[in-house]
């Protein structure tokens, strides 16, 4: 239990009014948040299909993108916490931009997160939510990314839009409506207009960071 506190209190930033005071497990039970631990590549297999996510959809990060958000996190701390949250879509237009950046931080909601609470998701692309910023294009974001069994992700065909959603086992239930949520603005998309969804799992990600952040607590208090 203590990983999960250690990785909200570092990455999650979810700025839900709940005030966890030593209520983690309360907490944890009323987001459906789960306890961290590795996800093999069949497990991810089996609940990206629960989830709603077709093979070809399915990707993992690689653990390279760690450096590249600790690159990050020495030059713009805020932007790199952006990049580490646990539920985040990046919509990218054809030139490779990011464009429109949805993440869990800004989401707000109980008992689940509300990512339309604006109605900003009633059109495709989406009104923004989160900054935009610059510090992760495209192709450098598909260099991080593999498919679920390790291997590099195939040469991908253009689209008007790519969406890139980070999700996890970990965050439970609220990856499942986030999911839905993507899935249902994209279907908003003009007649001829190309979409193309991607959905990454992150729980390597997310369990690294939490590791990271226990080592940290236990230095502290020696």
């Amino acid at each position: 239990m203590r990983k999960i506190q250690g990785s909200l209190h570092l990455i999650i930033g979810l700025l839900l009014a709940v005030g966890l005071g030593g209520c983690q497990t309360v907490f944890q039970g009323l987001y459906g948040i789960r306890g961290l631990r590795p996800v093999s590549a069949t497990e991810l297999s089996k609940l990206a299909e629960s989830y709603g996510i077709a093979p070809d959809q399915a990707c993992v990060l690689d653990t390279s993108y760690r450096q590249f958000l600790a690159h990050w996190l020495g030059r713009d701390v805020e932007t790199a916490k952006n990049h580490y949250q646990p539920l985040q879509a990046s919509y990218y237009d054809q030139t490779g931009q990011l464009k429109i950046f949805y993440i869990n931080c800004y989401a707000g909601g109980f008992p689940n997160l509300s990512w339309n609470g604006t109605g900003g998701l009633q059109q495709f692309p989406p009104a923004p939510q989160a900054l935009a910023d610059t510090v992760l294009p495209l192709p450098t974001y598909l260099r991080y990314l593999r498919q679920t069994d390790g291997q590099p992700l195939p040469a991908l065909p253009a689209a008007d839009y790519t969406v890139v959603v980070q999700w996890s086992r970990f965050m439970g239930r609220q990856s499942r409506r986030f999911i839905k949520a993507v899935q249902q603005n994209a279907a908003l998309a003009q007649p001829g207009q190309s979409v193309r969804l991607l959905f990454v799992n992150n729980d390597n990600l997310q369990l690294y960071l939490a590791e990271r952040q226990e080592r940290w607590e236990k230095q502290a208090h020696h």
